[in-house]
């Protein structure tokens, strides 16, 4: 048993609709790169823990459950906020949501946010390198003052990504820099420690106390990058930059069983860089649980 309550705030839900409908490219796309995206859609299917919410829902629970995991904050495939609401609503006392839009520079898409109360998510997940958008964009502005109204962080991936259609000139979190200074009452995030730009991530945290990042994934990305560094580096200095109290805790688990490895390393490095008790309990879950104004600790695993 461990002496603190364990919150995965980055995972993803993935169910036969999500997969079907697939993310619609907000840019035009060549027809043999759609083509392509759409064989890796089918071979998702076949991996998808059963066929309707519930049937997945209980496949999640046994899977917390497992690996003695308190709450999971899930992102779904595209926007699906209403499918994610549903599941979500499945048990509401472990599972959350981080909403997703189409396109953040649509007309509608603050508009959009702004149901995330009726729907019970409690955050919001943007991608550069997929959505084709400049972070810092003011057109983009009405989503973060809306994210600001409610009280919801942004979260967002830069870097590199499995996601079958990207753009890498999108993909470097310096993009953000004016936003975080233009918004300092919203709570920005950087998942997968930029992935591949942990130098620029860094950089943000220089003067700026409304961003965290975030340790979901394999971070296999630092296999690209000069020096491949370890992964206790890598924690180190994002401590070293942002504090035990703005890291936060995930594995990025979609499809296929849960990744307990990533849970079992990760623990094992916060204890062997010397993190106190109430520093790991911090990163591993108190973080995430004040991030997402959780009233009280989730209830550990069964």
């Amino acid at each position: 048993m461990r002496p603190f309550p364990v919150i995965d705030a980055h995972v993803h839900l993935v169910t036969p609709r999500m997969v079907e409908r697939g993310v619609r490219p907000t840019a035009p796309i060549r027809a043999p790169a759609l083509e392509a995206a759409a064989r890796a859609r089918q071979r998702r299917l076949r991996d998808l823990p059963g066929e309707t919410l519930e049937e997945i829902a209980a496949w999640w629970e046994r899977q917390l459950d497992a690996h003695g995991i308190a709450a999971a904050f899930f992102i779904a495939v595209g926007e699906a906020n209403e499918e994610l609401a549903e599941f979500c609503a499945l048990n509401p006392n472990r599972f959350f949501g981080w909403g997703s839009l189409q396109d953040p520079l649509h007309p509608d898409a603050a508009r959009i946010v702004a149901r995330f109360p009726e729907w019970g998510l409690r955050g919001l997940k943007l991608y550069p390198p997929t959505q084709r958008f400049w972070a810092s964009d003011r057109a983009v502005f009405p989503v973060y003052e809306k994210a600001a109204e409610l009280g919801i962080p942004v979260l967002f991936h830069f870097g590199v990504t499995v996601a079958p259609l990207y753009d890498l000139t999108y993909a470097n979190p310096l993009n953000l820099s004016a936003a975080l200074k233009q918004f300092p009452e919203v709570t920005f995030g950087i998942a997968h420690f930029g992935a591949g730009f942990l130098r620029e991530t860094l950089l943000l945290a220089y003067h700026t106390e409304n961003l965290f990042v975030d340790t979901s994934g394999t971070n296999n990305w630092r296999e690209y990058v000069p020096g491949n560094p370890s992964l206790e580096s890598i924690f180190a200095d994002a401590l070293r930059a942002f504090g035990p109290h703005r890291v936060v805790f995930g594995t990025d688990t979609a499809v296929g069983p849960y990744r307990g490895q990533i849970l079992q390393e990760q623990l094992e490095i916060l204890e062997r860089l010397g993190l106190s008790e109430e520093e790991r309990a911090a990163v591993m879950g108190g973080n995430a649980r004040r991030l997402f104004r959780l009233e009280a600790p989730a209830a550990a695993g069964r």
